[in-house]
């Protein structure tokens, strides 16, 4: 049997870790099984096809922006060959699976994709599979080789003249952002109550992060987590073991803001954290409760206080264009965003997506 898996194109690039852990469990379970793997930031449409066209299942990533190609490939390889089985799966398709039955798609994955797909490759035609929580006990590493993730350093090479590549510490998220597909509405999961935090152990992530960083001699890691430090103790604990191994190869995570202690982000630096993203989203205390984000301006502001006294850089991330946001809300963000002396700025204007 012949899979295909593609990471549809997207205006910048990311290593494909999801398509990644999905491609390396389903050979942990399958013998006689030839796994390909296309990224349209790489391949074009053309070579997509081309590759795919003997395969026995094609099955594309999609977030809402990528969907449309995703239908566009999905329908040429139906003409090229009409035995070809497609399937989608990712957040879009997960948030709106009926809607993603269209022509040119023969299956829906909803959720996480391992033991949807794997059940899918041994024979499971269901118009829509729901995926199943995955723990990492039960996860092997994702297989980097596969998605070609050297292609990704490169790109991130170029722009920063830093070999970067990103990891997974846990799945999951116990916050309820609405604006966010991990939060309010949990669009993996279906429910929030149902959508349990699970930490991967720490000793198995900084044996990943080693390996990968000696082969891949990268110069600094990132982590895929929307939220990083949703466990204090965990972060310790990662912390003191990455001090106790003497691995001293800087990290980047995102933060939430009122997950910290001082004791934490001083670890943290000690750790070699050279740099930390926080989503500080809005300077106005009324945006920040209507978009349930959990933190108040002032512990944003401890926060970053906290991360640069211990020397770390902190970049902020900021949405403008909330639902009932006005000028005075933006007036506030502004105040906010000169208070802080923040070493990078990104603002993002919102945009809805479905789900």
């Amino acid at each position: 049997m012949k899979i295909v898996l593609v990471h549809c194109r997207y205006f910048n690039s990311w290593e494909a870790l999801g398509l990644g852990y999905i491609g390396a469990y389903i050979k942990s379970h399958v013998k006689d099984i030839e796994i390909d793997f296309y990224q349209g930031c790489f391949d074009d449409d053309e070579t997509i096809i081309r590759g795919s066209k003997g395969s026995d299942i094609v099955a594309f990533s999609c977030t809402t922006p990528t969907f449309p190609t995703a239908i566009k490939i999905a329908k040429e390889l139906k003409k090229v060959n009409p035995y070809i089985h497609t399937v989608v799966g990712g957040y879009h398709p997960s948030a709106i699976p009926q809607d993603c039955l269209v022509d040119g798609i023969d299956q829906v994955v909803i959720g996480e994709g391992e033991a949807a797909m794997l059940d899918i490759v041994r024979g499971n035609r269901e118009k829509l599979v729901q995926g199943r929580f995955m723990d990492f006990t039960e996860l092997p590493w994702p297989d980097r080789e596969l998605i070609h993730n050297e292609r990704n350093i490169q790109v991130a090479y170029k722009d920063n003249k830093k070999r970067i590549t990103s990891f997974q510490s846990h799945r999951g998220c116990p916050f309820k952002c609405k604006y966010c597909l991990d939060g309010h509405f949990k669009v993996l999961y279906g429910d929030a109550k149902k959508a349990p935090i699970r930490y991967r152990p720490v000793g198995d992530l900084l044996d990943e992060i080693q390996e990968v960083a000696r082969k891949y001699q990268l110069d600094l890691i990132k982590f895929s987590d929307p939220t990083w430090n949703t466990d204090i103790n965990w972060v310790i604990e990662f912390c003191r073991e990455k001090i106790k191994r003497g691995f001293t190869v800087p990290f980047y995570p995102n933060m939430h803001a009122a997950v910290c202690t001082e004791e934490m982000i001083n670890l943290m630096a000690e750790a070699n954290c050279n740099a930390i993203a926080v989503g500080v989203e809005s300077g106005s205390p009324k945006i920040l409760k209507q978009i349930s984000k959990g933190t108040m301006v002032h512990s944003i502001k401890r926060c970053v206080s906290w991360a640069k006294k211990a020397g770390i850089l902190v970049r902020g991330y900021f949405i403008i264009g909330m639902p009932d946001e006005t000028d005075e809300d933006l007036k506030m963000t502004e105040v906010l965003a000169d208070e802080l002396e923040l070493d990078e700025y990104g603002f993002s204007l919102l945009c809805p997506y479905p789900g």
